[in-house]
């Protein structure tokens, strides 16, 4: 039984290590658009270091209960997350880092499984605390190193913060550029509709099938849509979908809907939080919003107010 234990900790050691590696990895070569403070490179800054610390302290078989149980609680804590993921129709658990796994494969084959396996094995015949206290050697050997190298990957994090490639820079830089109307769109050359977006006057709205704040947005825009129909002429709105493209019945604007559809190119990786909306005239930025969709009345002001 024993022996059993110590590999389950094992195993669920590792899987933090690695996890914790290939997050390490994703915010050491790209920015991490914040979609909330549970997604976002502060949370991750506190996550790393403890989810490393929790896997090598599995391993090493010091204060093995107490250990165990804080795996078992972070296990459950991690079944939770992810589950809620999968229930909000998310693309990846977010777990491994630039490594997208979906949210029903993690929970249902490392999430669930780890916390079974360690609800089952536990370290019979261990204290939660001691005495007896570990042997001191054993136990600086590991202490030591550990919250350096620790200290050393935070340091490392902080000072090597990634930031959105100039070359997806969008937003407009001074109220000059504005009033002048030369700033055209960078983006457009990625879309698929981007002839038909360099005349007249367009709202794009660019959204992910996953982001519940698109979800929220999108009927409302749907609807700005229709009482402005058979004024094209004045204000067109298009709806582009940002890559990884949802299915068919992932869809947050119908495939059926009279509205302008497009794609973005799915041939590099776009680092905006969606919802994206800009405003453009003839192609180029009027004004542009992330992560958040203005009401029509902050639009409008946009529109007209830098056409006259």
């Amino acid at each position: 039984m024993k022996k059993a234990n110590t590999i389950v900790m094992w195993i669920a050691g590792l899987t933090l290590i690695i996890a914790t590696g290939l997050k390490i990895q994703q915010m050491l070569t790209e920015p991490i658009i914040s979609k909330g403070f549970w997604e976002s490179w502060e949370f991750l800054l506190i996550q790393i270091p403890l989810e490393l610390g929790l896997g090598i302290w599995l391993i090493c078989g010091l204060f093995r209960k107490a250990g165990w149980l804080l795996g078992l609680i972070g296990f459950a804590g991690f079944i939770g997350v992810t589950l809620y993921k999968a229930l909000m129709g998310a693309e990846s658990c977010g777990c491994f880092g630039v490594i997208h796994v979906n949210p029903w494969i993690t929970l249902s084959a490392i999430d669930i499984p780890i916390f079974l396996l360690l609800a089952i094995f536990r370290p019979k015949g261990e204290k939660l605390l001691p005495p007896p206290w570990p042997n001191a050697v054993h136990f600086f050997a590991i202490a030591i190193p550990t919250f350096i190298m620790l200290g050393a990957i935070e340091y490392v994090l902080v000072t090597n913060k990634q930031e959105k490639p100039a070359a997806q820079e969008w937003v407009i830089k001074t109220k000059a550029e504005a009033e002048a109307k030369t700033v055209v769109w960078p983006l457009l050359k990625d879309i698929d509709i981007s002839e038909e977006l360099r005349g007249g006057l367009w709202v794009v709205l660019m959204y992910h099938y996953d982001c519940p704040d698109c979800a929220k947005a999108i009927p409302d825009y749907l609807e700005m849509h229709k009482s402005m129909k058979g004024n094209d002429d004045v204000l067109s709105f298009a709806f582009i979908e940002m890559p990884p493209y949802g299915n068919e019945k992932q869809q947050l604007v119908s495939l059926d809907s009279d509205v302008t559809r497009g794609r973005l190119s799915d041939k590099k990786k776009w680092f905006l939080e969606t919802p994206v909306v800009v405003v453009l005239s003839d192609g180029n930025v009027l004004n542009a919003w992330e992560g958040k969709a203005p009401n029509l009345d902050e639009i409008l002001n946009s529109a007209f107010e830098a056409e006259n």
